[in-house]
């Protein structure tokens, strides 16, 4: 059966319950009504005669007895019977007849007018009098019957229009869900056909095929900037690997082709050094994918960021110094505590230092700060030097993303790249800003204020 018969029926089938629910509600509750006012109305009518009975006497009772029967009320009965059960006064032909013996009270049975020869279903009310006589009063229930059945009608006519209602709200809720999921279905259909181009139709009313669309969206934009990514690793990978396997190549020709022992060790010293240069861009590019994989979490524990920081500061202190400039460390009052890969953040600041140290020496100075501001952890590497223009600090960020306008010297241009998915991998980011001049690379991540448990997103993995 398909999904959206189901959801109709299912839908139906709801309505048709919930308005069940409340019309039987209803009609116990107004049938209940009317016979408790029926009985009410019966006990009272017994009382009053008898009231009449105690107050004047049989004369009395007598006058009682004839007003009612000359009320005219065709519902009304009250008749006098002997204790054998003859009439002797009243517009009953003979004593009523009930399920259980005759006695005091209240009680439900079938009664006869005067010149009827149909009984009919009454409410009564027996009275023992002192001389042995009966006193019967009652009504018949005719009319409550009556209404009864018009009130049965009317629910039943209202469980059929409330089933036909529930059915037409289920296919209108059926049509509705199946047009939004073969909005969905087209998008995923064109994604099996390698077109992800298109994007999940929203409405906007924050509902949950909304959302849904909207995390789709997101993974088909997550999907998109990857494959774009991947294609651009593979064409600067095919373009940036041509020089140094270039280089690589001469360097071992010229050490086969020489004859002078000192040239041929000296080509062979190149060798070495292409290979080690080929082999770290290699490495460097597989630890980003490696990140951006999310590779690596469990290996994460918890260390202090601060004192690694200062700990790098003073490893290239001597290095900022020979390359002409002074490196100033703002050293974090107190421990500033990560749950993270140690390794990983030492590389990624060495790499923020490393960059500050190439492109901003000349500026002559060069600032590493460490620090937390509420639930963020930030390194920020600080320099004077050219810096890069807003408008291409996103390819900088970028894997091969050399900037030659003011990134001169031979790179792969993985530094930034590497930087930043590291700090995917600990679900931070890397910012790039204005140092006017130079340039101001901010490693944030995020932190928790309890050291005894673990960040969420850092133990997932």
């Amino acid at each position: 059966m398909p999904t959206s018969v189901r959801i109709a029926l299912l839908a139906g089938l709801l309505a048709l319950l919930s308005n069940l629910a409340v019309l039987g509600f209803i009609y116990w509750r107004t049938h209940d009504e009317a016979a408790s006012a029926l009985q009410r109305q019966v006990t009272e009518q017994g009382a009053v005669l008898a009231d009449v009975y105690r107050t004047g006497g049989m004369p009395a009772l007598t006058d009682a007895i004839q007003d009612s029967t000359s009320y005219g009320d065709p519902q009304t009965a009250v008749g006098l019977f002997d204790g054998s059960g003859r009439q002797q006064m009243g517009n009953l032909a003979t004593l009523p007849h009930t399920t259980e013996p005759v006695r005091d009270g209240f009680s439900n049975g079938l009664l006869r007018f005067q010149g009827e020869t149909t009984p009919e279903a009454a409410a009564l009310e027996f009275r023992r009098l002192p001389t042995g006589q009966w006193l019967v009063s009652g009504r018949t229930v005719g009319d409550s019957f009556a209404l009864r059945q018009t009130l049965e009608r009317s629910l039943l006519i209202a469980l059929a229009f409330a089933l036909l209602l529930g059915l037409a709200c289920g296919v209108i809720l059926a049509n509705y869900v199946s047009r939004r999921i073969g909005g969905i279905v087209a998008v995923t259909n064109r994604i099996t056909a390698k077109d992800l181009s298109r994007r999940v139709p929203l409405t906007g009313n924050g509902d949950a095929f909304d959302r849904l669309g909207h995390r789709i969206n997101e993974m088909l934009d997550r999907i998109t900037a990857l494959m774009d990514e991947l294609r651009m690793v593979t064409d600067s990978l095919a373009h940036d690997l041509r020089s140094p396997v270039g280089r690589l190549r001469a360097a071992a020709h010229a050490a086969a082709e020489t004859g002078d022992p000192a040239e041929r060790d000296q080509a062979l010293a190149n060798v070495l050094r292409q290979a080690d240069s080929l082999t770290r861009m290699l490495a460097t590019a597989l630890e980003i994918s490696r990140s951006e994989a999310m590779t690596g979490r469990e290996q994460f524990a918890w260390f202090d960021a601060g004192e690694l920081t200062s700990e790098l500061g003073e490893m290239y202190d001597p290095v900022v110094e020979e390359a002409g400039a002074r490196l100033e460390i703002e050293r974090p009052r107190e421990p500033l505590r990560l749950f993270g890969h140690r390794q990983l953040i030492a590389q990624a600041v060495s790499n923020l230092i490393e960059n500050a140290i190439r492109y901003g020496a000349a500026g002559g100075h060069i600032l590493l700060v460490a620090g937390k501001i509420g639930q963020q952890l930030t390194i920020v590497v600080a320099d004077r030097g050219p810096g890069i223009p807003a408008e291409r600090r996103t390819e900088a960020l970028k894997r091969f993303g050399r900037l030659d306008s003011s990134r001169s010297d031979e790179g792969a241009g993985l530094g930034l790249a590497l930087v930043r998915s590291i700090a995917h991998l600990h679900s931070g980011e890397l910012v790039l800003d204005e140092n006017a001049p130079g340039l101001i690379a901010s490693l944030q991540l995020p932190v928790s204020d309890d050291p005894a448990a673990e960040p969420a997103d850092a133990s997932a993995g």
